[in-house]
């Protein structure tokens, strides 16, 4: 028998190095304003089941579909999707029918997709220069879907006249809202109107991906009272949760298509993740998420107002500059912007440097979401604006704003809006259990400060 009481030089040597190399990755992230739009941060709860069994086993949901459990690993888990999880979702979305499977907002969009429309139909997505996401038109065309983009007046809005006269002409099976890089999100109800008028087999689709903590807490319409017929997406964004999707609707015939689509494009979805999001959830409906939502979008216009009053240069300025959780900042350049991102991160911003919308060189999608789950107030947003403004409109050296932004950091270095260690003090939650999450909130977050 091997002795594997003593490991070899070099596998300590490889051993020391991987977690030496993970504590440095977080202690930069301890150390670091996130502001990238399509991240966001758990809370300490809803990251133990990730550290559980549950995450390493598999979850068909044979039970509900054929009678009987097949891989019993995950029935700890598909009790709790189906008696806490659902339950939740189906309230917070305002839809009778709902679907937690897809992993992914990717996997979230082939499902739709998929359910929605057949091969050879005719799909309408919102064009790249107008913010749709870049993988959206590929899905489509993988999924042997022709592809038409939606026809704007600007970046920001859709000329519906254009679009009444694409629908009369190609009468397609799908329009599709796959808004990521947005700044007014697009109002359904308009175009349910022209659909109605001039192409009413057209279904209606809005991928909520980057908007779901807004629209579940919400501080945003939900997509269904404004006439999509199925909305959905991502869960790690503005909903502070696991990397994961859902799909939801008030039509039974679109459900069951759903639940088709899903059971061939997911299978196996991930019991540490539905886990993860039944406690994000309840932290939603419990932890005040309606506080969490309108802070997110007062947060995004303190920001992007100090940045133009800094003399930056925020899109969409004649607007308002945002009705959601992104402000976009010009950086002139894609040079100027790359310099501008590495010296921000390297003071202890993270900003996210891509094209956006009106913009012909690259520019920063900043997002308030991340620092308004760790407690950002409009003052912090405003003292935040000021330490971007301080690199991008004056050039100051880093040294000099990284003080300032681990002053802000060390603020705001621990997720709100969240359950607390008191929340598991009732005499049924194993003693093991109440410590591992709270060296979990200690080991990720560090100590309360």
């Amino acid at each position: 028998m091997t002795d594997t009481t003593t490991a070899p030089a070099a596998t300590q040597e490889a051993v020391a190095a991987l977690f030496g190399a993970l504590g440095r990755d977080q202690e930069r992230a301890r150390a670091t304003l996130n502001l990238v739009p399509s991240e966001n941060v758990l809370s300490p709860l809803a990251r133990v089941p990730f550290a559980l069994d549950a995450y390493a086993r598999y979850f068909f949901d044979h039970k509900r579909m054929f009678g009987a459990w097949s891989f019993f690993g995950g029935t700890g888990a598909g009790a709790i999707e189906q008696e806490t999880l659902v339950p939740l979702l189906r309230d917070q979305a305002q839809a009778p029918f709902v679907n937690p499977q897809p992993i992914s907002g990717l996997n979230c969009m082939t499902a739709a997709m998929s359910a929605l429309a057949s091969p050879g139909d005719t799909v309408v997505l919102i064009p790249t220069d107008a913010g749709g996401h870049m993988s959206t038109a590929g899905v489509a065309r993988r999924l042997g879907l022709h592809v038409l983009t939606l026809p704007m007046a600007d970046a920001h809005t859709v000329d519906h006249e254009a679009l009444g006269a694409l629908l009369r002409s190609e009468r397609p099976a799908l329009v599709y809202l796959d808004q990521s890089t947005v700044l007014f999100p697009l109002d359904c109800a308009p175009l349910r109107e022209v659909i109605d008028r001039e192409s009413p087999r057209t279904l209606l689709h809005f991928d909520s991906s980057h908007l779901n903590g807004l629209i579940l807490s919400k501080a945003l319409a939900n997509p269904l009272d404004r006439g999509a017929d199925t909305f959905g997406g991502s869960t790690h964004k503005t909903l502070a949760g696991p990397h994961k999707g859902f799909l939801a609707t008030r039509r039974e015939d679109l459900s069951e298509r759903i639940d088709a689509s899903t059971a061939d494009l997911v299978s196996h979805h991930h019991p540490a993740e539905v886990l993860s999001l039944a406690v994000t959830l309840l932290e939603l409906r419990d932890r005040d998420g309606a506080g969490y939502g309108a802070a997110i979008l007062a947060n995004a216009r303190a920001l992007a107002a100090r940045l133009h009053e800094r003399g930056a240069a925020v899109a969409a300025a004649e607007r308002g500059f945002t009705g959601c959780h992104q402000v976009w900042v010009d950086t002139r350049s894609a040079d100027e912007g790359v310099a501008m991102a590495d010296r921000l991160y390297a003071a202890g911003v993270a900003v996210n440097r891509v094209g956006v919308p009106g913009v012909r060189g690259a520019a920063f999608r900043l997002s308030s979401a991340e620092v308004t789950r760790c407690g950002a107030t409009e003052a912090d947003s405003t003292e935040l604006a000021d330490i971007i403004a301080d690199v991008v409109v004056d050039g100051a050296p880093t040294d000099r704003v990284a003080s300032r932004a681990a002053a802000l950091r060390a603020r705001l270095h621990r997720p709100r809006y969240c359950f607390e260690d008191d929340a598991l003090e009732d005499p049924a939650v194993p003693e093991w259990l109440r410590e591992l999450a709270a060296a979990v909130g200690r080991g990720v977050y560090g100590e309360d400060r």
